[in-house]
């Protein structure tokens, strides 16, 4: 799937970091399906949908939320961001759920993923 079919499967409340749609293009088409069907709902309640995480040591999770997809085999890990009224799931990683792999993935990018969902925030009130 290409990301310009992905976005318009997808509402426009859900972003993608860049390395995880990178991580959703490594996919097969039939898991790139699910985690679609997945990122519907969370749309519809970003910050109610998944689990919510904590920070552990050497993994600052806190703020972030996380799914099974796929029969548990895959995680998604994404990040609430308000924009106004509207909320915005930030998609940080998408992982195969071998032990910690995804977390620590999340933990690696969250930086990253801090001064993206910064600089999304300032567009989309830019463009306001």
């Amino acid at each position: 799937m290409s990301i310009s079919k992905l976005t318009e499967l997808l509402p426009e409340n859900v972003k993608f970091f860049p390395d995880a749609e990178a991580d959703f293009l490594s996919l097969d088409k039939s898991r790139q399906i699910k985690v679609v069907k997945a990122l519907q709902k969370i749309a519809a309640a970003p910050d109610q949908f998944g689990k919510p995480l904590e920070n552990q040591k050497g993994r600052p999770l806190a703020g972030l939320r996380s799914i099974y997809v796929d029969k548990k085999s895959l995680r998604i890990i994404w990040q609430v961001a308000e924009s106004g009224k509207i909320e915005i799931a930030v998609v940080a990683g998408i992982a195969e759920r071998n032990g910690l792999f995804a977390y620590e993935l999340a933990a690696r990018r969250r930086l990253d993923v801090n001064e993206f969902v910064k600089r999304l925030l300032d567009q989309l009130s830019k463009s306001r």
